[in-house]
């Protein structure tokens, strides 16, 4: 992973030296990402789970030169940390005996506005520097009760949050309507990971972790892009 992360900033810093003029991307673009998302930012949040997936998907249009503006869905989905929360043995004295299963996920929905800009360094090849920006939906499920005094007072398992993602893509073009992409994100939720949401907040290796900063994370993957209306130099 760290490889590939510099493999991505190598490149974009070489780009900024480089770009081949005259050539433009076309009009409507249809781009979709999907990686494994990689949690950094809130130690709690980082202790009690780990990423599955996140993938998204937005329409396009070139406003001028190279700068595009769109709108998109993103999906991501996020699962408790398998090595604390695997099996919990349950209290005797609650009157519950054996063990306990964990398989607490948090799925997340969002809408965003894209503003970008792409950067040809070929005639198959650019680089896409973009920043997404919305409102995401978030629900906890598979939640496990808890009556513990650590998680009361209860709280919903569902809420929402601003977020913003900037994003750089390495392109090629593969056919006349479509590229492929190495890419490079990082989500910031506006909001600080509440441990009674899932109920965690019994877990001492969650209570014995640090929660200053906002739920945030990196995602390395893949994309494509479907190029509609595009001119083609002679």
């Amino acid at each position: 992973m760290k490889r590939f992360l510099s493999v991505i900033i190598l490149c974009s810093s070489l780009l900024t030296f480089s770009q081949k003029e005259g050539q433009e991307n076309a009009l409507f673009t249809i781009r979709g990402n999907i990686g494994i998302p990689r949690i950094i930012g809130s130690q709690m949040f980082r202790t009690s789970f780990n990423g599955l997936y996140e993938g998204n998907l937005s329409v396009n249009v070139r406003l001028f030169n190279n700068f595009f503006v769109g709108a998109g869905y993103q999906n991501t989905q996020f699962q408790n940390n398998k090595k604390i929360f695997a099996y919990y043995q349950s209290n005797p004295q609650s009157g519950v005996y054996g063990t306990l299963s964990y398989n607490t996920r948090l799925l997340s929905s969002g809408a965003f506005i894209k503003v970008g800009y792409d950067k040809f360094f070929s005639d198959k090849g650019y680089a896409t520097f973009s920043l997404n920006s919305g409102l995401m939906l978030n629900n906890y499920f598979n939640v496990n009760a808890d009556t513990s005094l650590a998680n009361r007072p209860y709280v919903i398992t569902d809420f929402s949050a601003p977020y913003v993602q900037p994003e750089v893509s390495i392109n090629f073009i593969v056919e006349k309507h479509l590229a492929f992409s190495i890419m490079l994100s990082h989500t910031t939720m506006i909001y600080k990971f509440d441990p009674k949401a899932p109920r965690f907040a019994q877990f001492q290796e969650v209570k014995d972790t640090k929660n200053g900063a906002f739920m945030n994370w990196i995602n390395i993957g893949f994309g494509f892009t479907i190029l509609l209306d595009k001119k083609t130099k002679e």
